[in-house]
């Protein structure tokens, strides 16, 4: 990836970070944030926020790399433990 790639990449990184930081706290804000319903959508976008600050500290931004780290990260399966 070129250096400008790289950029345009971090960049869309944090800002999807940001939007989903956002949107978990307008949430949490609301009214109804006790409802299952919300809490879990306000836990799954932090989880999203969390593994965006988690690809936006990788070295290389190279997709094969990425792969490999989710695919490193990924939880294992039933089977595998």
């Amino acid at each position: 990836m070129s250096p400008n790639e790289q950029a345009a990449f971090a960049a869309g990184v944090e800002a999807m970070r940001q939007m989903a930081m956002i949107a978990a706290v307008t949430i949490e804000a609301r009214d109804d944030a006790s409802d299952l319903r919300q809490r879990a959508a306000a836990a799954a976008l932090h989880g999203l926020a969390e593994g965006a600050k988690a690809l936006k500290l990788e070295a290389s931004a190279e997709p094969i790399h990425c792969l490999r780290t989710v695919q490193n990260n990924a939880p294992l399966d039933a089977g595998e433990a």
